[in-house]
């Protein structure tokens, strides 16, 4: 294909279309406002991104900060810079959008975990890795996705039913502060308030609001609603009953009617996302969460679900990712926590070491852990299947439009599409050039570096994001959820390298980031063509901002790791992300898919979750064939369905969600004015200012301020759990004297109070 293209020009064609893409691009993208602020705000604002990655409950902070903190810069830059090539004029919206993708790669890069994993000393402890050898392989993992997303443009930014629901909030915010008050209403209009005045006043009533929850009453923060409802028990001091230990509490079970009034836990995405799309995720995440796991957990499914993980007081663990001893005969404790590193052989790569595996082996894992994989799998071949039965016509039509190099009439139609015809775009041949290029240097860093696997694995990665780009693009593009390839790409390379901890941890990592990468700026595209911004310069704004976002985060978490001390032991500051990631590097890696979920293993039966996944989407289609023909058959989307929590985080956000998406269908039916002119917009402001707070939290926790007043919606976590409503014989406090004498052993509490 790339010689084709090449060949339809001359080189002085390619050449002037080159520089006059990158004229264009330097004019638009560069000029001192869209340049130096997002620069001197990524300098401010990056560093702590891969630091809030290191909390126990980690967060990040959205691109939307930067887009509320650049606007009254970009109005400052505009007054006092001389008129010229520095301040073309009034700060512009295309101006604004350029710094918000700028702002937006400021994401933690997924390349991190694997240099977090490699030199923490907690974990597997190479502290040779180097600076630049860590900043080489985060570049590329970052830039290698970038060449395929120009060839899905046809397919994924064109279509009008491609229209990414999660770009909604932030075009809601641009027309607020830029005042394109886009109202469709005629007539007297019911609300006069202005998109503009009515963010703020949405921002600043979250603002004050989310002090309650973030600093001066947490437990608001993750409530075990089942606990209340179920009552603590009769059982001893410090034990749970059976109910609350699986189902109840939502810090240790399923969160059954679990509650949070933290924004930080919901998004705007429960305003933006389509009402089919949240009633297929939740209902899918509440039938497996709230069913199915009680029910594997009672029938003790693949065994001793009462010893697994269990704490002083007796209490087992549902709610965990952890990996546990599963031989009797162990020189382990059976049922304890075993770290990979047990089994980790550090002087061969951190390979398999199967003397140490086989002390511990079969490792387990919790009936939650285990069913959130088996949902994996349904994912990735119902994503495929779902795919290619609705949509699959369209996609051969457009690939044979593209391979005719002709325009698609259908996709014709479409208003932006052809207001955008009005800039050159990127041609096809140099996204090609560019994924040729990230592809050496992957190639590269490969076989230089401690981040090391064979270097054909490369191709492969690019293979199978191939192959997914499609049908893992078209889902988020139609229903605003994103689904990942973590779990394919460890379970394949798996299979085929077994053993190589590393090299399945990078390769991990290459194909879930490049396929992440790749529709981050597919949606951007989109996301330009709505605004009506320039590609090449949607373009060279994101390969930008991910750099510096690549040179910085480095650095940040070289900072955490060596430089803050014993900051990194406090419970607040576990790093549980992380972990899961070095976990799974022990799963996949070291003891690999074959040993793990292979025919005659303790999780043999989660394979069938392949064909599950596949056979699943074939229901409503059928149905819509054979039985009653409907447009709302393909809304049944069990990729979405089969989406369920992660294991180890609060289970928190299924009831509260619901009551929200419940609300927005309401205003969609019964106010549609403040629907469209207000919903999208306050989902922004509250996202923004929620992130805002959290972020000056964590500044004040870091500096040790902190609200040390206890009461009972601020317990003292030093002592007992958020949810010390759950245990008999706890208080917001502390436990009684029962749990100390009867399970610690002790004759003095924590806090200072003698049971003698």
């Amino acid at each position: 294909m790339l010689s084709c293209l090449i060949s339809r020009m001359s080189w002085r064609e390619l050449i002037s279309l080159s520089l006059n893409l990158m004229i264009q691009a330097l004019q638009l993208s560069l000029s001192d406002r869209s340049f130096s602020e997002p620069s001197g705000l990524l300098s401010f604002l990056l560093p702590t991104l891969p630091a809030l990655s290191f909390r126990t409950n980690a967060f990040s902070v959205g691109a939307s900060v930067a887009l509320i903190l650049t606007y009254p810069m970009g109005l400052l830059l505009a007054a006092i810079l001389p008129s010229g090539i520095l301040n073309p004029g009034p700060f512009s919206m295309k101006e604004h959008v350029l710094i918000y993708i700028i702002a937006s790669c400021g994401y933690q890069p997924y390349g991190i975990e694997n240099v977090v994993s490699q030199m923490m000393p907690d974990l597997m402890g190479n502290t040779d890795i180097s600076f630049w050898q860590s900043l080489g392989f985060v570049i590329v993992t970052q830039f290698l996705g970038y060449g395929l997303s120009g060839l899905t443009r046809r397919f994924l930014v064109r279509p009008t039913a491609m229209w990414w629901p999660s770009t909604l909030s932030t075009i809601a915010l641009f027309t607020s502060f830029h005042k394109t008050d886009l109202t469709e209403f005629e007539g007297v209009q019911k609300y006069t308030m202005t998109r503009y005045r009515f963010f703020w006043v949405a921002f600043i009533a979250m603002f004050v609001y989310m002090w309650i929850p973030q600093y001066f009453a947490p437990v608001l923060q993750v409530i075990s609603f089942g606990c209340v409802i179920a009552g603590r028990g009769s059982g001893k001091s410090g034990v749970l009953s059976r109910f609350n230990n699986i189902a109840g509490s939502a810090v240790r079970g399923m969160g059954f009617l679990g509650l949070t009034f933290d924004w930080t836990f919901l998004g705007s995405y429960v305003f933006t996302s389509p009402f089919w799309a949240m009633l297929m995720f939740l209902g899918g995440t509440a039938f497996f969460q709230y069913l199915i796991t009680p029910i594997l957990w009672a029938n003790d499914v693949w065994g001793d679900n009462l010893v697994l993980g269990r704490n002083a007081a007796g209490n087992p663990s549902t709610n965990t990712p952890r990996l546990f001893v599963g031989n009797k005969n162990s020189s382990l404790p059976y049922g304890s926590v075993v770290k990979p590193n047990y089994f980790y052989n550090v002087s061969a790569n951190y390979d398999l070491n199967l003397t140490a595996y086989n002390d511990v082996a079969p490792v387990r894992i919790t009936a939650h852990f285990a069913l959130v994989y088996g949902a994996s799998f349904a994912t990735i071949t119902a994503a495929l299947s779902h795919v290619a039965l609705w949509y699959g016509k369209d996609i051969y039509r457009q690939s044979m439009n593209a391979f005719r190099q002709v325009a698609d009439e259908v996709d014709g139609l479409d208003k932006h599409v052809k207001m955008m015809e009005a800039y050159p775009d990127v041609p096809d041949w140099a996204y090609l050039v560019f994924l040729a290029v990230a592809s050496g240097g992957a190639i590269v860093v490969s076989l230089v570096t401690p981040f090391n696997m064979p270097w054909w694995a490369i191709f492969f990665n690019l293979f199978i994001c191939l192959i997914f780009i499609l049908p893992f693009g078209i889902v988020p593009a139609v229903s605003g959820f994103y689904l990942y390839l973590n779990v394919l790409t460890e379970f394949v390379i798996g299979l085929m390298i077994p053993g190589q901890t590393v090299a399945v941890m990078a390769f991990k990592s290459w194909g879930t980031n490049s396929l992440s990468q790749a529709l981050t700026l597919t949606q951007d595209l989109k996301l330009g063509q709505y605004l009506h911004i320039p590609p090449y310069a949607m373009v060279f704004a994101q390969f930008y901002g991910t750099l510096i976002n690549a040179i910085v985060s480095t650095a940040a978490v070289f900072y955490m790791v060596f430089e803050t001390k014993d900051l990194l032991q406090k419970p607040e500051w576990r790093y549980n992300g992380h972990q899961t990631f070095y976990s799974a590097g022990g799963i996949w890696g070291a003891i690999g898919p074959q040993r793990f979920f292979g025919i005659g293993s303790l999780y043999e039966g989660l394979l069938w979750c392949f064909l599950i996944g596949a056979v699943a989407p074939l229901l409503p289609w059928l149905a819509n064939k054979y039985i009653y023909k409907s447009k709302y058959w393909h809304f049944i989307n069990f990729s979405i369905i089969f989406t369920t929590g992660n294991a180890g985080a609060y289970q928190v956000v299924i009831i509260m969600p619901i009551i929200l998406t419940f609300v927005t269908q309401y205003l969609f039916v019964k106010n549609r004015e403040f629907y469209q002119k207000y919903l999208y917009v306050m989902g922004a402001s509250f996202d923004g200012s929620a992130a805002i707070v959290s972020l000056i939290v964590s500044f004040m926790s870091v500096a040790g301020i902190s609200f040390t007043t206890f009461w009972a919606l601020n317990p003292n976590t030093n002592n007992v759990p958020y949810d010390y409503y759950c245990y008999p014989g706890a208080s917001y406090d502390d436990y009684d004297c029962g749990f100390y004498k009867n399970v610690l052993e002790k004759n003095v509490t924590n806090t200072g109070i003698s049971c003698v």
